[in-house]
């Protein structure tokens, strides 16, 4: 695989990563709804969707080839944006 074409599949995992992580933020409001069925099917929509939409856009940078670094790269994005999501919440109640 060329070596723009990995590059391009690191920077949209990362960013794709930060996305993932502000989708889920919202599905926290969704997760602790009282109703059961709002929960299981709100869960089951939220990552079937970002599933979806990760290996569609996958398809046309790729060609849907998917390797380890890219998952690596995903958990670095997830990561960040916690960290930088507290430390906006620190800052605040400083």
């Amino acid at each position: 695989m060329p070596l723009n074409i990995q590059i391009n599949s690191l920077i949209f995992s990362f960013a794709f990563g930060i996305f993932f992580s502000l989708f889920l933020d919202l599905n926290y409001k969704i997760i602790y709804n009282s109703k059961k069925i709002i929960k299981i099917i709100g869960t089951f929509l939220v990552i079937f969707s970002s599933v979806l939409i990760y290996f569609i856009i996958l398809l046309n940078i790729n060609n849907a080839t998917f390797h380890p670094y890219e998952l690596i790269m995903i958990i670095l994005g997830f990561y960040i944006e916690n960290l930088i999501k507290n430390k906006i919440k620190k800052h605040k109640c400083t």
